[in-house]
C-alpha cells in the first residue's frame, strides 16, 4: 500500500550517484512530513531504487541523517559566504555571516533542528558531519576575530567570544525557525527586527566585552617605578 502522505517516486534517476539522491530525497521528505517520516524505505522509494540499494551507502537511518545534517552544514557556509564581498567591513562580514545563519534557520527549520538537535546520538560516529560543522563555526570564529582586529582588540579575542556571539545567535534562530509566540503573553515582535535587535546586541556587547577585558589587563599590570622610588634606593 502507498503512503499517501509520501510523494510519488522520481522518475529521472538512472543509478548516478544515489548517495546524493538520497541526501536530496531524504531532505525532501524531512521537510514535508519531519524526521519522523523519514526512513531508508521512504527515501528510497522516492529516489525509484529498491528499498536494499541505501544499504551499500548508509548502514542505518541514523547514518541518513549525519549525510543529511552535513550537507545542511555545507549549505549554510555556502549561502553566507556568497552574501560576503571583499569590499565588506569585518563589520558587515560578521553581520552576514549572523543574519545568514538566522534566515537558514527559519527557512529550513526542520533541517536546521536536525543539524543541532538530538535526533543523531553518535555524532562523534560521523567525521563529515563533524568536519562541516566545524566549517561552519570557523566562518563565525573568523567573523569575530576580524571584527575584534578592526577595534584594535587583537589581544583580547578568544573563543569564549565566539561562543556568545553564536549563542545569542542560535538562540533567536532557535526562537524563529519553532514559531513560538515568544518568552512572554506580550504581542510577538516581528522576526526582522528582533535579529537586529539581537545581532547589534552581539556587536556592542563583544566590543565592551574586549575593552573591559584590556582595561582589566592594565589595571593588573605592574606599575612602573618612579625616579624617585628608585632613587630613594641607590
Amino acid at each position: 500500500m502507498t503512503n499517501a502522505t509520501t510523494p510519488p517516486p522520481r522518475q529521472s534517476y538512472h543509478h548516478g550517484n544515489l548517495r546524493e539522491e538520497m541526501i536530496r530525497c531524504g531532505r525532501e521528505i524531512l521537510a514535508t512530513e519531519g524526521v519522523h517520516g523519514l526512513t531508508l524505505r521512504s527515501a528510497a522509494r522516492l529516489a525509484g531504487v529498491s528499498h536494499g540499494a541505501p544499504r551499500n551507502q548508509f548502514a542505518d537511518k541514523e547514518g541518513l541523517l549525519a549525510a543529511i545534517a552535513a550537507d545542511g552544514f555545507r549549505e549554510l557556509v555556502a549561502i553566507r559566504r556568497a552574501r560576503m564581498s571583499p569590499d565588506m567591513t569585518a563589520e558587515g562580514r560578521l553581520l552576514t555571516v549572523m543574519d545568514g545563519y538566522i534566515e537558514f534557520a527559519v527557512r529550513h527549520p526542520a533541517l536546521f533542528y536536525l543539524m543541532f538537535g538530538p535526533q543523531i546520538v553518535g555524532k562523534e560516529n560521523y567525521p563529515e558531519l563533524l568536519e562541516a560543522g566545524a566549517a561552519s563555526y570557523q566562518l563565525l570564529y573568523g567573523a569575530v576575530q576580524d571584527y575584534f582586529s578592526e577595534n584594535g582588540l587583537d589581544a583580547q579575542f578568544d573563543d569564549m567570544m565566539v561562543r556568545c556571539a553564536w549563542s545569542a545567535m542560535h538562540g533567536v534562530s532557535m526562537f524563529f525557525s519553532a514559531k513560538p509566540t515568544g518568552p512572554t503573553t506580550r504581542p510577538k515582535v516581528a522576526l526582522a527586527q528582533w535579529r537586529q535587535g539581537v545581532q547589534q546586541f552581539v556587536l556592542t556587547g563583544l566590543l565592551a566585552a574586549g575593552r573591559e577585558k584590556a582595561a582589566s589587563a592594565a589595571s593588573a599590570a605592574p606599575k612602573p617605578r618612579t625616579r624617585q622610588r628608585a632613587a630613594a634606593r641607590s
